[in-house]
């Protein structure tokens, strides 16, 4: 047997071998520590299996592949066609596999100051607002740089804010780290929350600033590093990059917090870029 490489994310691996069976080569795949290696079962076609695995792991997101996992059963769904037949089960599965430590610390803290904070009314909002009403920003309440990412101001704000952070936060702590997840939070938090104060005031909210940073990071690995298995899909990077022109020109419903968003998303593509560099 032959070795032809190793990616670290599971259904990536599957939809390469699926790919390559295709081709009448006969691969196989091994989970070991680190992801998941790929081998070959005889060398007749070595080459042309090599070449392809490196052209996967620079465009993963070919149709090709994604035609051949369609056409090609999969014995592990197969095996749980009882969950995939309940769709509620099937759901909180999908929901699970997304559960992370800080990930969910943070979506717990938000629903907490949304219920007791009084959607940005109560004392316990004032309290994290970047700073207390009409005054300056205290040095003296350094917490106040961050806690506005954890006041929301409606349930379709909370809602669209923590759906993207439970999926693409917990995507990344998932295949990479807490410490990942957190450093990317606070940086985000601070740039988009320090844009935003110094561009219209202390009056703002929100995971929206953080969820864009989280946004560009993803693209970054989706661009540079998609074996990770951190990706985001071109089409709805593109939905969030003309949802965050249309707040700039006016062209929503509701007040937007544009600079932050534009922070966040600046951020979180330099974080990405940094680490996938370095």
């Amino acid at each position: 047997m032959y070795l032809i490489g190793q990616v670290n994310n599971l259904r990536m691996a599957q939809a390469f071998i699926d790919y390559a069976n295709g081709l009448d080569a006969n691969c196989q795949l091994k989970e070991v520590e680190d992801g998941c290696e790929i081998w070959l079962v005889n060398g007749e076609k070595r080459l042309l299996i090599k070449k392809e695995f490196e052209e996967f792991v620079r465009s993963p997101n070919q149709g090709k592949y994604i035609a051949a996992s369609w056409q090609t059963p999969n014995q592990q769904i197969e095996a749980n066609n009882d969950l995939a037949r309940n769709p509620n089960q099937e759901f909180l599965a999908i929901l699970m596999s997304k559960s992370s430590l800080f990930v969910t610390i943070i979506f717990t803290l938000c629903w907490i100051v949304f219920i007791f904070g009084g959607q940005g009314q109560g004392d316990l909002s004032q309290f994290l607002f970047f700073s207390p009403l009409n005054q300056p920003f205290d040095v003296a309440q350094p917490w106040r740089i961050i806690t506005p990412a954890l006041i929301h101001f409606s349930m379709m704000h909370i809602t669209m804010n923590l759906t993207m952070w439970w999926h693409f936060g917990g995507l990344i702590e998932i295949k990479q780290s807490t410490q990942r997840i957190m450093t990317l939070f606070f940086i985000a938090a601070i740039i988009s929350n320090t844009a935003q104060y110094l561009a219209t005031g202390s009056l703002f909210g929100g995971m929206s600033g953080v969820v864009y940073a989280v946004f560009g990071y993803v693209w970054i690995y989706s661009k540079f590093k998609p074996s990770e298995g951190i990706t985001i899909a071109p089409a709805f990077f593109g939905l969030s990059l003309f949802w965050m022109a249309a707040g700039f020109f006016d062209l929503l419903p509701m007040n937007i917090a544009n600079t932050a968003h534009l922070a966040g998303l600046l951020s979180g593509l330099a974080f990405g870029y940094f680490c996938v560099k370095k």
